[in-house]
């Protein structure tokens, strides 16, 4: 593993050599020939998409970190009664979910069974069981944790169900990914007589103790009936791009034992 400090020098050193570099362009008194220009140009280039780089990701960190913020500032239980004498410090006693923001450090798309790896683990609350939210989806379940990383299985893989449903009107079903794109998700067990269009939004149902209900997760794009069981098999374009995604959120449910006892269905 790379040191931060280390790298985070060694870029802010280069990028103050570049712009020396710029300013001796750009106050000499050479004559400004055609390739002088075109070394001075490219020079800015570098410098514009250093700087945009940099800017970029210190903007991604902090917006991420100011949401997961925001997220665990709400009271996101809604089944109880706020007392009169709540104060904001109670926030966590009336809180159903932590947000826990981490970076991915390694993530595969182009295998059947797909992992994604996170800088953060056991020492930052995150344990077996717990989702993951993308940004603008989700992306998978933990599955182990060291002291320092944790991995999740994908929803890029075969192996994962999750469970689903259309927003527009609550029928649910399972999601799985068949394998074929990165792109696209498969939805199944929607009845026949569930009415569905091209467009249509699928989301989370907050049905298990993993997910919290209404994430989007993206939208109908083709849908078929399954002759055999008389259900829709329907194609779902992925809002994430699993291509290009860098950081989440892990997501605790406080009440996950709680939940997970009362559905345990008895042998």
């Amino acid at each position: 593993m790379r040191n931060n400090s280390i790298f985070d020098f060694k870029f802010l050193f280069f990028f103050l050599l570049l712009e020396l570099i710029a300013i001796v362009f750009s106050f000499s008194n050479f004559n400004y020939i055609s390739s002088s220009s075109f070394i001075t140009g490219n020079v800015y280039n570098i410098i514009y998409n250093l700087k945009n780089y940099y800017l970029l990701e210190e903007k991604n960190k902090k917006l991420l970190y100011e949401n997961s913020k925001l997220h665990n500032d709400i009271i996101s239980s809604k089944i109880i009664t706020i007392p009169k004498d709540f104060k904001k410090e109670d926030v966590k006693y009336f809180q159903k979910y932590i947000y826990t923001p981490v970076k991915i450090i390694n993530n595969s798309i182009n295998k059947q069974e797909n992992y994604i790896t996170f800088n953060k683990g056991s020492i930052d609350g995150i344990q077996k069981d717990m989702g993951v939210i993308l940004p603008n989806g989700i992306g998978g379940v933990i599955i182990k944790t060291t002291p320092h990383f944790s991995t999740a299985i994908s929803l890029l893989n075969l192996k994962l169900k999750i469970n689903a449903r259309l927003q527009k009107n609550k029928y649910f079903g399972t999601l799985s990914w068949d394998g074929k794109d990165f792109k696209f998700i498969i939805l199944n067990d929607i009845p026949k007589y569930c009415p569905i269009n091209i467009g249509d939004i699928i989301e989370t149902d907050g049905k298990s103790s993993i997910f919290p209900e209404g994430i989007k997760i993206g939208e109908i794009v083709s849908y078929k009936l399954d002759a055999e069981h008389s259900n829709y098999i329907i194609k779902v374009k992925l809002i994430a791009n699993f291509y290009t995604i860098e950081y989440a959120y892990v997501v605790k449910n406080l009440l996950k034992k709680e939940c997970d006892i009362i559905n345990k269905v008895e042998d």
